[in-house]
């Protein structure tokens, strides 16, 4: 019975540490676009079956932000991405195809579509190590940096309403992943 307690113990630690990513991201960030320094709301490491360790992922936005405020697209924020893992265009396509499915209606597809397939197309396979950020601007929409680099800004509020709820929607990647990027919001 101790035997069983300790393992218990040891495997709840270990999942628990499992997801704050290490190292920490930064507590704040200048945004590229307005120079604006963007608060670190909350951080996650995204375990995909608990135990391939994919990614690590931080929200920032303005001080004081609160949700309604990035999902209706109101002010700047930046989500942050260090991959742990190689992941493939495919696989990312295929899953947040099946995400937005499950977060939108028919129409609210529809209304993104032709700016979704730009943004599919300009994506592109991540290696262990590399870094990539979806930062969005009110005056300019939403930005796909990949290791530093531009790779393509899609316009629209709608299109950064829709698209972030992927992670941030009523039926993310992760509950446990949302909770940790609101910071307990």
């Amino acid at each position: 019975m101790f035997v069983k307690i300790v393992v218990l113990s040891l495997t709840s630690v270990c999942l628990i540490s499992a997801r704050a990513p290490n190292p920490p991201f930064s507590d704040s960030i200048e945004n590229t676009t307005d120079s604006q320094s963007l608060i670190k709301i909350g951080e996650y490491r995204y375990v995909y079956r608990m135990f391939f360790k994919l990614y690590d992922v931080a929200l920032y936005s303005t001080q004081g932000a609160k949700l309604d405020a990035i999902l209706k697209a109101n002010i700047p924020f930046k989500l942050q991405f260090r991959y742990l893992h190689d992941i493939n265009k495919s696989i990312v396509l295929k899953s947040s195809k099946k995400l937005l499915e499950n977060n939108l209606s028919s129409n609210e597809l529809g209304l993104i579509a032709k700016r979704l397939d730009r943004l599919n197309t300009a994506y592109r396979t991540v290696k262990k190590g590399d870094r990539s950020s979806l930062s969005y601007h009110p005056e300019t929409g939403t930005t796909l940096i990949i290791n530093g680099a531009p790779v393509i800004t899609i316009e629209g509020k709608d299109f950064a309403q829709l698209y972030f709820k992927i992670w941030l929607g009523e039926r993310p990647i992760s509950n446990s992943l949302k909770d940790g990027l609101l910071g307990g919001q």
